[in-house]
This record gives structure tokens, sequence and C-alpha cells, in this order.
């Protein structure tokens, strides 16, 4: 029997939205706590953050499988039923009527294809933006994709986690989603650190340089700057030392590290 995988992932999300969030996760990655992100690849900055993924490759980088806001991968005529009548995807998941779990299939491989075309690997982990894979519909694509790639899926509760584990998909043992909003504060995360449980925890944040096409589209914006700035608080980092746990990402959950660690993460502890 292995041993009980501990560890501390600090995931920031919507890598690839805009310039400015892509430079407040690598800021996030370089200078502060952050250790893993999930890229959105149907966005014009999608790109621009593949680029610099080189330069940073100590940061796991997963697929943030977005259903909701913007455009799909595929064509909307292929994926009627997770698009209005202008082909654009709604704007939260309990917006969907009637999802096609073969659609939803679909559109999520061919996110993954569009990850590996710009990043030349596959991803860390799966997640999805807005927990869409909260939706049966979208948890059955995103179990069905890992299990073919082997790949780590993000859990939002502890049924999520039983699921995957009975599907045998590695995931952590806790997930942190308070670090948001009004709990995005410096407090409030050291407290978070002060009481993780045992195992691996995954700690959600959205940290980023606020810019204008960020205001123009996201009801979450300025909070972003203020994560950014305690994600990189010099309390923060010396409590993530303090820990005495690894500061691990998605890649590292691979039963033992015996696996080959994916391209896009280099980094095996």
């Amino acid at each position: 029997m292995r041993e009980k995988k501990v560890g501390l992932i600090i995931n920031a999300d919507d890598l690839g939205r805009t310039a400015g969030i892509n430079s407040g996760i690598f800021q996030a990655h370089r200078q502060g706590v952050v250790t893993s992100a999930t890229l959105m690849v149907n966005y014009p900055a999608s790109p621009l953050a593949a680029a610099e993924l080189p330069a940073v490759p100590g940061l796991g980088v997963g697929l943030h499988v977005a259903l909701t806001g913007g455009v799909p991968t595929l064509p909307a005529e292929q994926v009627s039923s997770l698009v209005d009548e202008h082909g654009r995807l709604p704007a939260k998941p309990e917006d969907f009527e009637a999802l096609s779990a073969s659609q939803v299939l679909a559109e999520v491989r061919a996110q993954l294809a569009k990850f590996q075309a710009m990043t030349g690997g596959l991803p860390t982990h799966l997640d999805g933006h807005h927990h869409c894979h909260r939706l049966p519909e979208v948890f059955s694509a995103l179990v069905t994709v890992a299990v073919e790639h082997k790949l780590p899926v993000r859990m939002v509760s502890p049924e999520m986690r039983q699921a995957l584990e009975r599907a045998g998909v590695p995931t952590t043992d806790s997930f942190e989603n308070s670090f948001y909003g009004p709990g995005a504060t410096l407090e409030n995360l050291l407290a978070l650190l002060d009481n993780l449980p045992a195992g691996v925890t995954e700690v959600m944040c959205h940290p980023a340089r606020v810019d204008d096409e960020l205001r123009g589209g996201s009801g979450y914006s300025e909070e972003r700057e203020r994560e950014l700035e305690v994600l990189t608080h010099p309390q923060v980092r010396s409590q993530v030392a303090a820990l005495g746990i690894p500061s691990i990402h998605f890649g590292d959950l691979l039963a033992g590290c015996d696996e080959p660690v994916h391209p896009v993460s280099s980094r095996c502890q």
C-alpha cells in the first residue's frame, strides 16, 4: 500500500482569459505561493500565456474546461445544446437547459486538443470554469477524458472526491474555496494555512493585474488585485515555508511520480 500523499496546491484559475490575468498569475508564482494554474484555451490571451510557460517550468498547468462564458472550441452547430442562438455559451452552469452528453464530451476533448496544440503537452489536471463539472454530463465527460489520459481532476465536494476515487481518477483530499471575494484577505489565508487538514489540499485563487478587458467581462475583477497582493505577501510565503509539507501541483498526485511527468510540468517531488 502506498504512503498517503501530503501537500499543498495553490491553484490560480483563469490563466489565458486576459493579459492582466496572465501577468498576475505568473507574478503570484514567481514571487508568491501559487504552484498551479488552469488555462482557458478559448480566449485571445491564451496563446500569450502558453508562450510564457517555458519560462515558469515549476508551475503546473491544467485545463480549465470552459463551458460558460465566451464561445466553444467546436462549431456552434456541433454543440447546439451548449450555446444560444448567437453561438455563445451561457453565463453560468445553471443556465443550461438540456445538455447533450455526447456534445459535452466532444467539446471537452476539443479543448484538450487545443491545449495540447498550444503547449506541446498534456495538462497536469482538469477542472471546470464556474465548477461546471458539478453537472452530471460535464462530470462524466471529465472523468472519461481523465481516464483516457491518466489525469487528475479537481474535486469540489466530498461526494465528488468519492466518485473520482471510484473511477480511479487522482484528486486531492480536500478543496478550499474560501479565499475568494470578502474572504480573500491576508488574515483569512493565514488562518486557512494554519488549519490545513491531513493529506493534499487544493486552495483555489484568482490573482490578476486588472485590465480593461477583465473589468468589462467579469463581475470579479478588482478583487483579483487584492488576491495577488496577499498571495505574494512575505507573511504568506513564510507561513507556507513553515508548514513543513511540500508545495506541489496536480502532476505530483500521480502515484509516486513513477509515471512520466507531463511536458507542461517539469517538477516531481
